[in-house]
């Protein structure tokens, strides 16, 4: 047996033999929850979760059984050293608090003979893919974890908690794909689904109830038949012309169904887009708008940068005039529409923002450079899903000192 390991766990029962006797509520956390659970053993730490009106007793009984505490610069945990070996007690893992429904979740065990509360599987694995990022994301080490805690976890639960992180959501499809873990709900044998575009990707699991589907989707008046919408986006096989246009494009029954139901205006679809489903509606004639449908500034370029037929722009051809989501389709679908719409949206055009769908609220995250267009990324959502809750929790990029009126001076206006 390895001395550090060793060490680790004589700290291990110290601490919460310590803190149980103290009735402090508290749970093993970390990845020796992982190896009380059946998983490899850590050799670098100890992890306890508290809450944090619970840290303040906690860190005074073990300094009184001869514990060195430690003030740490993060906000999100205190430190505790048992000789070298370190003990983190943290109360707000991933941005979360540890609260006492958490901490009642865990579950009595003996972990090398002695019995504590280990932190529930499915909290563990939340927790632990959510602290996945650019800088820290290593497969290697989570696939084992999965592996060897498969069986204990609501992975349905990890994928709704989790489906505003696209590492979660990479390690998730990689775990599904090796059949460690079971599909999503309704998702085929393999774990995944097409997209639109034929790519495959993981269903995230959330169960709410997908939009009805509207009698007549109201779009904006002012823009010339066949121009392009928000929510298309362009693309070499994009048809603008007269006629059933875009049958052609399409692959399967739906694409061939919606040109055939639409022979008087072109049934487009960007290629990049709705290949295959008929995501946009054809031009027909142009309803009146919705109230929460906006116009467009005369002179704008249109969502993706294509050009109406002939060159024509004028008012209504830009963001804004007619978003052409399809309300039927599934939360995750709506999801990934919206935010290819923000970063075509010349208001926003922020690629890096993440949108999540959940029980009729939309979510969107992430950081753009000035104010108006943090502002924007409501209006743009609020155009494309009339009806639906916007949550904007998108932050602002420190620029230095820019004048935001300088902001869209690069959008290039179509004569």
């Amino acid at each position: 047996m390895e001395d550090a390991p060793r060490g680790l766990r004589e700290s291990l029962k110290r601490v919460a033999v310590t803190l149980k006797e103290a009735d402090i509520p508290f749970a093993l956390g970390g990845s020796y929850a992982c190896w009380a659970r059946g998983g490899p053993e850590p050799v670098h730490d100890v992890d306890f979760m508290l809450r944090e009106e619970d840290v303040p007793q906690a860190v005074a009984v073990l300094a009184a059984a001869g514990l060195r505490p430690v003030d740490p610069p993060e906000d999100w945990l205190t430190k505790v050293f048992d000789g070298e070996v370190l003990v983190d007690l943290i109360h707000h893992p991933v941005g979360r608090a540890v609260t006492t429904q958490m901490l009642e979740r865990s579950s009595e065990m003996s972990v090398d003979s002695v019995r504590m509360p280990v932190l529930e599987a499915t909290d563990w694995f939340e927790m632990t893919l959510l602290a996945l990022e650019e800088r820290y994301c290593d497969l290697a080490r989570v696939l084992p974890m999965i592996r060897a805690m498969r069986e204990q976890v609501d992975w349905d639960q990890v994928r709704r908690s989790t489906a505003a992180s696209p590492f979660a959501e990479a390690a998730l499809l990689v775990a599904t794909r090796l059949s460690l873990i079971p599909p999503a709900d309704g998702d085929a044998v393999s774990g995944v689904r097409r997209t639109p575009t034929g790519g495959n990707v993981p269903v995230t699991g959330r169960n709410v109830p997908m939009s009805p589907a509207p009698a007549a989707f109201p779009s904006s008046a002012g823009g010339a038949a066949g121009e392009p919408q928000v929510g298309q986006r362009a693309g070499p096989s994009t048809d603008v012309a007269g006629g059933a246009g875009g049958a052609g494009g399409a692959d399967d029954a739906a694409g061939a169904a919606l040109a055939e139901a639409d022979p008087s205006g072109p049934a487009r679809r960007g290629a990049a887009a709705c290949a295959g489903r008929g995501r946009v509606r054809g031009d027909g004639p142009r309803a009146s708008p919705g109230p929460a449908i906006g116009t467009a500034a005369a002179g704008r370029m249109p969502a993706g940068g294509a050009r109406a037929p002939g060159g024509a722009s004028g008012a209504g051809a830009g963001p804004g005039s007619g978003a052409c989501l399809d309300l039927t389709e599934a939360d995750e679908y709506l999801a990934g529409d919206l935010h290819e719409l923000l970063a075509a949206d010349p208001r926003v055009a922020e690629l890096g923002l993440e949108v999540v769908l959940r029980e009729g609220c939309v979510l969107v995250v992430g950081e753009v450079a000035t104010d108006a267009r943090r502002q924007a990324v409501t209006e743009v959502v609020a155009e494309a899903l009339p009806g639906r809750a916007v949550r904007n929790e998108v932050t602002l990029i420190y620029r230095g000192a820019v004048d935001a009126d300088t902001e869209d001076l690069d959008v290039e206006t179509i004569p």
